[in-house]
């Protein structure tokens, strides 16, 4: 009987991870958080880019007010602000700014544009329109989460769930071209894209170094549940020791 308790407690302490991360809940990106990634086209030209979150704002699109979250994303050429709303995790608004042409655009999207619709499970499919306003435009694109996998990158090793995107440019899917993303629960945000035309990696991009506050938080209440989990399991089955020896 003490065998089997002992038995069934190591059981469910290593169950209890595998519970907790089969779903992809949306991140909790706050002021501070960042994430700088290098990115690198097929002819090996590198670009550093970083993503920082300035805080956040009140959007109104055709009388509907969302509670956005405002992010900067900069290199060395071109600097963008996207407005995210915090419900959906959606893009509402972008400001792209052009530092060579010194050129500044604007774009709304109605409904807001989510690229991933958390949360996020292994099997889940998806479409996406992408409908911005001034330019009277509309782009389709299919996404699948097709698996999980641990990727090391320069930013450390994470368990990533990877989805896998394709678009329509006429109204068929393109098969020839598309892109693998891997996302982190950990990192709260993308940790790599491989772009893929016809077979080959046209374009990658790595997470190098990041903060996000949420996931050391996350990480931290992990481990005080795995420390409770573990300290059931040993009482109980020193519980069942005890009686054990009482009866012989």
């Amino acid at each position: 009987m003490m065998r089997k308790l002992i038995v069934l407690c190591i059981m469910a302490i290593l169950a209890f991870p595998l519970v907790s991360a089969s779903v992809l809940e949306k991140p909790d990106w706050r002021e501070g958080d960042y994430w700088k990634y290098k990115d690198m086209n097929r002819r090996g030209i590198s670009e550093e880019r970083i993503i920082e979150i300035l805080g956040t704002e009140n959007i109104t699109v055709n009388n509907t007010t969302y509670h956005c979250i405002v992010a900067k994303e900069e290199t060395n050429t071109s600097k963008k602000i996207s407005y995210y709303d915090e419900e959906s995790m959606g893009v509402i608004k972008e400001v792209n700014y052009d530092n060579e042409a010194n050129k500044t655009e604007e774009k709304i999207y109605d409904p807001p544009v989510s690229l991933i619709q958390y949360p996020v499970f292994v099997g889940k499919e998806w479409n996406i329109t992408v409908e911005e306003l001034k330019a009277n435009s509309t782009g389709k694109i299919r996404l699948d989460c097709i698996g999980k996998k641990k990727i090391s990158v320069p930013a450390g090793t994470f368990d990533c769930y990877m989805v896998k995107t394709n678009q329509f440019p006429n109204e068929s899917m393109n098969y020839y071209f598309y892109n693998i993303i891997y996302v982190s629960g950990r990192a709260g945000n993308i940790v790599r894209i491989e772009q893929y035309l016809r077979g080959n990696l046209t374009y990658s991009s790595e997470l190098t170094s990041f903060h996000y506050t949420a996931g050391s938080e996350e990480q931290q209440s992990y481990n005080m549940v795995m420390i409770v989990v573990a300290s059931i399991a040993v009482f109980v089955s020193l519980l069942a020791l005890y009686k054990f020896k009482r009866k012989q």
